[in-house]
């Protein structure tokens, strides 16, 4: 049962790690409505951001002042995630550059508030590490949106496709290590049983 648990497991892994290398490829040579695609994935990290914010922030031991900063920035991130997910699904006629300033100065306000509330949290006892890895990739993603208006739906498409590319095949080659220490492993315990069989027989 539990070889049957496993053989199933590494199928899906390889299947799974298949689908993803086929993804990246398909972004890495995707040229069509690249910033439309790229604006929509802002979108959808910005509302996911916004909504966490809100749910945690009642947990949140801040002052009056930063509550209220927090939650501008949570309501931001969300209004803005929803626009810029649902505006290149209606094909609106929009300058794509003017939205992803503005996605830029909201992810640099972003992560202005999330490393102030680290700092203040630090010794609450929360966790804070995630706040900190957000506000450093918020504050990466605006500086390269500020530098390559242009470029950077296309760069970065191209760099998650590699990411998925590498992500696949690691996932596919850890499937066949897998699959071949089992088989290793199995063939060792039959060869065992196989000696210790015959060691009783001649007792």
């Amino acid at each position: 049962m539990q070889d049957s648990f496993l053989k199933r497991h590494l199928t899906l892994s390889i299947l799974f790690g298949s689908l993803l290398m086929i993804l990246g490829i398909y972004l890495m040579f995707q040229q069509e409505s690249f910033v439309k695609i790229f604006i929509s994935i802002l979108g959808l990290f910005l509302a996911g951001s916004g909504l966490f914010t809100l749910f945690s922030l009642s947990r949140y031991k801040l002052g009056k002042r930063s509550k209220i900063a927090t939650l501008v920035k949570a309501l931001i991130s969300l209004g803005l995630g929803i626009t810029a997910v649902i505006v290149p699904l209606t094909a609106a006629d929009v300058s794509w550059k003017v939205f992803l300033f503005v996605i830029a100065i909201e992810l640099v306000f972003s992560a202005v508030i999330l490393f102030l509330d680290a700092l203040l949290l630090r010794k609450s006892g929360i966790v804070v590490t995630g706040m900190l890895s957000e506000g450093v990739f918020s504050l990466v993603v605006a500086i390269l949106l500020f530098v390559f208006p242009e470029q950077i739906g296309s760069m970065l498409l191209k760099l998650v496709g590699v990411v998925l590319i590498a992500s696949g095949l690691g996932m596919v080659f850890w499937a066949y290590r897998i699959r071949k220490i089992n088989r290793q492993f199995n063939t060792q315990a039959i060869e065992v049983e196989a000696v210790v069989v015959d060691e009783s027989s001649k007792d």
